[in-house]
């Protein structure tokens, strides 16, 4: 196929334009699929004619942010600077239709799963109506799995089936607060840009989609693990096209049986400090983080909002060789995702990653949000701004793993009060972002700030159930036992589905011989959540003592299932399984 301009003469659509079309533009712009109209025929091409040559010219279309690198990324949309002359020149030339005959075939899209059919599918229960005119839309929406084992994801594919989605992050939620949110909201999922702490993404994966990504699919060895219990939780970014619109999403898992060979780490760096004047042209914020040991970086995931303007982010080796991983001179935010490295990129212990995000906050950005511009500062909201750089990375040895695991928790629990007193500097009264405090403190063994973060908090949220169980927490941590079970029922009280009040209520309720009641509260943790180990192994061993051996081996099994370095629960199984054999 012609790539470039022949020689002989100006570019024809079905000898030029037509193969540039289908290769690089057709996979969103055709029926059913993300873009506003189709780019297949010559009449297509012809009546958007002035666009397609503006947008290529400005490297809008095909949307790719980063620019070219020595390592570059997998399935890079990126047109030649010969190929955009094609297109100016075949229309500065009269947009000629050339000979039908040359035209290449057209490509044989699937309307189907690409991968075949999925192993999974799981869908929303009822349409999302789109508003017609809302500006941005971020929404959860909760999908239960129906699965009975641990599964091993190797491949994902999202099909919303609305032209108003436009980019999309998978989750897995094993603590029902996701179906506890859906349930307060009478449309489908529930609103935020803001996930809940409990809904994380696949470990040490990006798990996102945007709009002709196609499936997401596992490096070789990858798979995420899928337990169950574990809900879907899909935030979507949805935007309005001008009438009402039905969100009528699916997505289809692919399993492997192998587990993987290794397990790769997210590390995240984050700027708390961003403080924008109006009228700000080039504000840069920074940030670094030193490897602790050797890893190979299989990814990267940027994110800033609509003020961020270039996004680079680097590693400086211990023998001073800087390696460029990204550079995206000209964010746009409506086209955010991750990039997954062509080949992964080794970097040694001691490697320093540098991030910089420069920011306009002038009129002359044209993805300023406010006209006039008005002062933003860092915060979770699109008005607000974000500088982040996530790497994915392959530690190299299991010491290395565990040396990336607690180096990331130590910043994790510092990110996160940074983020929260951020927060509370927006909002003096937030109440929820002081009980974050107070968690990421507790994981410090900071008891008694700790202590106070809850019982501020719930001074100034007294529904906030949360905040009443921690407190609980702290109690029976403690040895306050009385307080503390005053505390979980507070928390259920306001939130019957509090599964871990449940389950700690029962560990109160057992030591105080109190079994029955005991009992009622595992049952009710293990019907709330699933995938409970220890309320499941609890019950267990209660049902052993009162003699109910066929239920209490069951438990015993599920707990061992679901944490099989339990060995309590293990030898509580072996004993029960001696009890029901015939004596000989």
């Amino acid at each position: 196929m012609a790539m470039a301009m022949r020689a002989a003469g100006v570019p024809t659509f079905h000898e030029d334009v037509q193969p540039l079309l289908y290769a690089h533009c057709a996979v969103c712009h055709r029926p059913g699929q993300s873009a506003p109209f189709p780019l297949l025929t010559f009449e297509d091409a012809a009546k958007h004619a002035p666009e397609i040559v503006d947008q290529t010219a400005r490297h809008i279309m095909p949307p790719w942010l980063p620019e070219a690198q020595e390592h570059g990324f997998v399935g890079e949309r990126r047109l030649s600077d010969a190929q955009i002359v094609v297109f100016a020149e075949w229309v500065k030339g009269g947009k000629q239709r050339g000979d039908p005959a040359k035209a290449v075939p057209r490509p044989q899209w699937s309307e189907d799963w690409t991968l075949g059919k999925p192993d999974l599918v799981l869908r929303l229960p009822a349409p999302y109506t789109v508003p017609a005119t809302a500006k941005d839309v971020y929404r959860h929406f909760v999908l239960p799995a129906p699965i009975d084992r641990v599964r091993y994801v190797r491949a994902w594919e999202l099909r919303p089936r609305s032209r108003a989605a436009h980019h999309a992050f998978l989750r897995l939620d094993r603590s029902g607060e996701g179906r506890r949110r859906d349930a307060l909201d009478p449309e489908p999922g529930f609103p935020g840009m803001d996930t809940p702490e409990s809904i994380r993404s696949p470990d040490g994966h990006f798990a996102s989609w945007q709009p002709g990504a196609g499936p997401r699919v596992s490096p070789p060895g990858l798979p995420w693990r899928f337990e169950p219990g574990n809900d879907v939780v899909l935030q979507l970014h949805l935007q309005a096209l001008g009438k009402p619109d039905l969100l009528e999403l699916e997505v289809g898992f692919y399993f492997t049986d192998a587990p993987p060979t290794n397990q790769p780490v997210k590390v995240a760096l984050v700027n708390y400090d961003i403080d924008l004047p109006p009228g700000v042209t080039n504000a840069v914020y920074r940030e670094e983080y030193v490897l602790p040991a050797d890893a190979d970086a299989l990814g990267i995931l940027p994110h800033t909002h609509y003020l961020g303007r270039r996004i680079e982010a680097r590693a400086v080796l211990p023998a001073g060789e800087n390696i460029s991983l990204l550079d995206i001179p000209a964010w746009d935010f409506k086209w955010q995702g991750d990039y997954t490295f062509r080949e992964p990129v080794f970097l040694p212990a001691g490697t320093r990653i540098e991030m910089q995000v420069g920011f306009d906050n002038s009129a002359a950005n044209p993805w300023n949000p406010a006209s006039p511009p008005k002062h933003v500062r860092f915060g979770p909201n699109t008005t607000d701004e974000m500088a982040e750089i996530w790497i994915q990375l392959l530690p190299r040895t299991p010491q290395g793993k565990a040396g990336f695991d607690k180096a990331n928790l130590d910043r994790t629990l510092r990110y996160s009060i940074r983020f929260n007193q951020q927060r509370l500097r927006m909002d003096p009264k937030d109440g929820v972002a002081l009980l974050n405090i107070g968690r990421s403190l507790l994981a410090q063994r900071k008891n008694d700030e700790a202590r106070a973060c809850f019982l501020k908090a719930v001074e100034w949220m007294p529904e906030l159930d949360d905040a009443h169980y921690y407190l609980g927490l702290l109690s029976r941590m403690e040895g306050r036992n009385e307080e503390a079970s005053a505390a979980f029922r507070k928390a259920i009280g306001l939130n019957p589905g509090h599964a871990r009040a449940h389950g700690n209520l029962g560990l109160i309720e057992t030591s105080a011989g109190r079994l029955d009641s005991a009992a009622s509260h595992f049952d009710a943790a293990i019907r709330l959540n699933p995938t409970d180990a220890l309320a499941q192994r609890m019950l267990g061993m209660i049902r052993a003592q009162q003699g109910r051996n066929t239920e209490a081996e069951t438990l015993l099994q599920r707990a061992v299932e679901l944490d099989p370095t339990d060995a309590e629960a293990a030898n509580a199984l072996r004993f029960v399984r001696s009890r029901k054999q015939p004596s000989p």
